[in-house]
């Protein structure tokens, strides 16, 4: 048995020398050392504590890490066991008798804020400094136990852990859908007994779920979607807050439906109806309630049965009327497909659109996606998935019109939100006083133009966070639009946040019609010396990659800058999947504004989505030298340019002449040119551009020192950070962190990334919207 030290002088050490005398592999095993815990093992979840002066404290933390382990969908431990180093003991108690406290919700860190917390007596209680005391402490935690029942605590499925242990549940079971983890046996159609009613896979790790249905659930059935639906719905969910401003719209094209008219407010993607109850208790003017004149509809089975129990008896109509009338296939409401030809003919709509006397006003959050990415998406047997959008009626029909788009490529025909948004217009809308208030990125209006143009005339709208429809943040609009004429370039919407559950107002925003794209900028190169390298999107080469276009390497080519890559790269080899622009000694001046535009930061969330690079000013940034030469400062500065210096097939050597490395004899071509700004009048270098490149030599300098170096390179930032800031990775779990070999060579790279954010919105930020390269 080991000598434990006593006293320690870190939890740490303590905490090692436990697990190294009962041989648990807490070093190389991820699975012992989770979720900020001090280990879990065979069944029993670890609190170290170098004194253990009230129980109930420590308890109450680990108590709140259990918790925190069957929302996030794990497996909860059947043990506790906290234990005092300097004391060599061992209190064991068992989370069953905390069931209660085990299934609240905690918020902060475990902590903090136990010292109400009274606990139950503990189990056991050893002293593992003790021979016959140690050997039960090893049956404890080395033993056979039996699966599941000895070593996990069964759980509890209610709202706050649903989402987590539906994704373990089709992480472990990648063929399994939402019928088969969800299900319930009250359907007509179908009837599914799910994983959550009778837990087969899960069984003795979660208790059956009594719930009649899913209604529970309500706000949380898009994230309950299996991975390969959540690629073929794309749903995302409309919290109440913005659901409530958005029926604000509703009134306002209430409101403007003229004398005499009937009206319908339709919502062919309601999913469980979170829209619609925002319109509960609201009225028009004669009295009638909103909600009374939806006709709403839901592809997926189980949002269908939950928004029939929400508000199916609230509305006018739901499509299908009842489920006896659906037509179920592989979780799918095949009947209620909005973008099927059999939908649009669907009698039940079809009466309201024949009749001149009704105003449809469409009212919808579409689902968004870009169904190319799905092809990408793979199941267990690793077979693709293949999606069924692209044989949709509506994907065909607005194929055949595509060259009528601001963007032409078929990619506006796959983003599935385009689809909603082009067959609303298309199908439903017919004449004046017709409106659409549409959740979606701005993008259908401001570079696309998917409208029947001139058919739309923008009412009132606002700008919403995406953060908060289960998407990263960033901007989404929600717009009211008229079925008038209307050749609005641009328009205000105020930007509202979130905050404890209420609307917070940011600013006013304005959102401009993008007219001419970045790729009107490209010209057509055409060199003398054909050559067979290209890089990947992170500036590496390829060796004899087949391109889709002609390779030049003449002695003019200094880089290729590829606007479309997802790196938006500038490379010295022109990207294998990529369109772009070569890079000349004779134009690349001109390029380096572009480049910068693709690298605008988005600092906020509002920005992304909203702003859009553009070549509506076309050259004229080009007769502004001073703007010219900080885009080359921070061209040059940034990791963003991945230009490099390397030898290529057949030994060529490409040289990086983006960069500012004075290293050899013959300069490169930026820095020449940074030379000739610098004592030019108007373009001289000020304050802050003479402290970047100080700060540049110094890393320079630095970077000579390291043991990769290569002499006959010119270095730029991005490969210095690659390939000469190296670094190990030193400790495990929670305490794993870099130590790099070059601190002082790491600290200036930092440095220069903190001065060059600085430096792009003291000296470009402004002249990019005005030269129109930012709207």
């Amino acid at each position: 048995m080991t000598n434990f030290n006593i006293p320690y002088e870190t939890e740490r050490e303590g905490q090692i020398e436990f697990f190294n005398n009962y041989n648990i592999p807490y070093e190389n095993d991820d699975s012992v050392l989770v979720d900020n815990t001090d280990g879990v093992y065979n069944g029993n979840i670890f609190e170290f504590k170098l004194n253990i002066g009230n129980l109930n404290k420590v308890l109450y933390q680990a108590v709140k890490y259990l918790s925190k382990m069957r929302i996030k969908g794990e497996s909860v431990p059947a043990t506790i066991l906290l234990i005092d180093l300097n004391a060599t003991t061992v209190y064991v108690y068992k989370s069953k008798d905390y069931f209660d406290e085990i299934h609240k919700v905690y918020i902060g860190a475990a902590s903090k804020n136990n010292d109400s917390f009274v606990a139950k007596s503990y189990v056991a209680q050893y002293n593992y400094s003790d021979s016959s005391q140690s050997a039960e402490i090893k049956k404890l935690l080395t033993g056979k136990k039996t699966y599941p029942d000895e070593m996990y605590m069964p759980i509890n499925i209610d709202e706050n852990c649903i989402v987590g242990w539906g994704m373990r549940y089709y992480c472990e079971k990648p063929q399994a859908s939402k019928g088969d983890f969800l299900g319930d046996d009250t359907g007509t159609a179908v009837k599914i007994i799910g994983e959550i009613r009778k837990p087969r896979h899960f069984k003795g790790l979660i208790n059956p779920y009594k719930g009649k249905s899913n209604e529970k659930f309500k706000y949380l059935m898009g994230r309950l979607n299996d991975r390969l639906s959540k690629k073929s719905l794309g749903a995302f969910y409309t919290p109440i807050p913005y659901a409530k401003k958005a029926a604000e719209l509703v009134k306002i094209a209430v409101e403007r439906v003229p004398n005499g008219n009937d009206y319908i407010i339709l919502d062919r993607c309601a999913g469980t109806g979170n829209l619609e109850t925002a319109l509960i208790g609201l009225t028009d003017a004669n009295g009638d309630a909103l909600i009374e004149h939806c006709v709403i509809s839901t592809y997926e089975y189980y949002e269908y049965k939950v928004l029939s129990e929400r508000i199916g008896d609230k509305v006018r109509d739901i499509i299908p009327p009842t489920e006896a009338n659906v037509i179920y296939e592989n979780g799918k409401v095949s009947n209620a497909d909005a973008m099927s030809k059999d939908f649009i003919d669907n009698p039940i709509i079809k009466k309201y659109i024949a009749d001149p006397k009704c105003t449809i006003i469409l009212f919808e959050n579409p689902p968004y996606d870009d169904t190319s990415s799905i092809r990408q998406v793979y199941d267990s047997a690793g077979h693709k998935h293949i999606t069924n959008n692209k044989d949709s009626f509506v994907f065909a029909q607005m194929s055949n019109v595509k060259d009528s788009f601001k963007n032409k490529n078929i990619s506006t025909v796959r983003d599935f939100a385009n689809r909603f948004i082009w067959s609303g217009y298309r199908y439903y809308l017919r004449q004046k006083f017709d409106s659409y208030i549409l959740f979606s990125p701005v993008k259908y209006f401001k570079s696309l133009e998917i409208f029947r143009y001139p058919e739309r005339r923008f009412i009132k709208g606002f700008l919403f966070n995406r953060k908060y429809f289960d998407a990263s943040p960033s901007s989404i609009g929600c717009i009211l639009w008229s079925y008038e004429q209307g050749k609005e370039q641009g328009f205000h919407v105020p930007v509202y946040d979130i905050e404890n559950n209420n609307l917070l107002y940011i600013k006013t925003m304005e959102i401009k019609k993008v007219n001419t794209t970045l790729s009107s900028s490209n010209t057509k190169y055409t060199g003398n010396t054909l050559i067979t390298d290209c890089c990947d999107s992170q500036g590496h080469i390829l060796f004899n990659k087949k391109a889709s276009t002609i390779l030049y390497g003449d002695n003019e080519v200094i880089g290729y800058f590829c606007p479309v890559s997802a790196s938006f790269n500038i490379g010295r080899l022109p990207y294998f999947n990529g369109r772009g622009n070569y890079i000349l000694k004779s134009n690349y001046l001109n390029i380096l504004p572009l480049f910068t535009a693709k690298v605008y930061p988005f600092d906020k969330w509002y920005e992304k989505g909203s702003i859009f690079i553009t070549y509506d000013g076309g050259n004229i940034y080009t007769k502004d030298l001073a703007f010219i030469k900080s885009c080359l400062i921070y061209t040059c500065l940034s990791t963003q340019n991945k230009c490099l210096s390397f030898y290529g097939s057949n030994e060529k050597y490409y040289r990086n002449e983006l960069c500012f490395d004075n290293s050899r004899h013959e300069l490169p071509l930026a820095l020449k040119d940074l030379n000739i700004f610098s004592i030019t009048k108007g373009t001289e270098l000020d304050d802050n551009e003479r402290n970047l490149i100080e700060l540049w030599y110094k890393i320079i300098e630095e970077a000579r020192q390291t043991k990769n170096y290569n002499s006959k390179y010119n270095y730029g930032v991005y490969q210095i950070s690659k390939e000469l800031n190296t670094f190990s990775i030193e400790g495990t779990g929670k305490n794993k962190e870099k130590i790099y070999d070059y601190p002082v060579l790491n600290g200036h790279l930092e440095t220069l990334r903190t001065m060059l954010k600085k430096y792009y919105k003291s000296h470009i930020t402004e002249k990019m919207f005005q030269y129109e390269l930012l709207k």
